[in-house]
């Protein structure tokens, strides 16, 4: 089978994560890079932004939606502590790292669609995630009343 020759859609359409940032679900990353730091990982790092790879091209336009909102679920762990979001990042984190292979939409296969070295997906995304695990942590407030200054208990 030959390679799948990719481009990026033209449109415009957005998602907008917690904070109301608005990601891009197309080529337009320039002012969203603005909004976030150096360390993050984008799926323009692993695309061609010259280029339009998937126009005229659906099956390829999929792939990198899929992609996308994984790389966006993975992020969003660092930004929202809830249990379902935590949850989905468990679950795309083990999609990362799993080498099956025999589904459409298994992360080896979609690499291999796209052109993209899953290996050296894998390896930014631990950076990503051990730069953000060096971060300190917000400090949790304990339960209960808080107790006036200089009073002992």
């Amino acid at each position: 089978m030959p390679p799948i020759s990719l481009s990026a859609p033209r449109d415009s359409a957005r998602q907008f994560m917690p904070g109301g940032v608005a990601v891009p679900m197309s080529g337009d990353w320039n002012s969203w890079r603005a909004q976030v730091s150096d360390a993050s990982v984008l799926p323009e790092q692993f695309f061609n932004s010259q280029h339009s790879f998937f126009t005229g091209r659906p099956v390829a336009a999929l792939l990198r939606a899929v992609l996308e909102d994984a790389l966006t679920c993975f992020q969003k762990q660092f930004v929202n502590e809830r249990p379902r979001v935590q949850r989905e990042a468990r679950e795309v984190e083990a999609w990362f790292l799993s080498e099956e292979a025999h589904w459409p939409f298994s992360f080896v296969t979609i690499c291999a669609a796209l052109g993209l070295e899953p290996d050296a997906i894998r390896r930014q995304l631990q950076r990503w995630n051990h730069s953000h695990l060096a971060r300190p942590q917000k400090q949790m407030r304990r339960s209960g009343p808080r107790r006036p200054r200089g009073v002992s208990g």
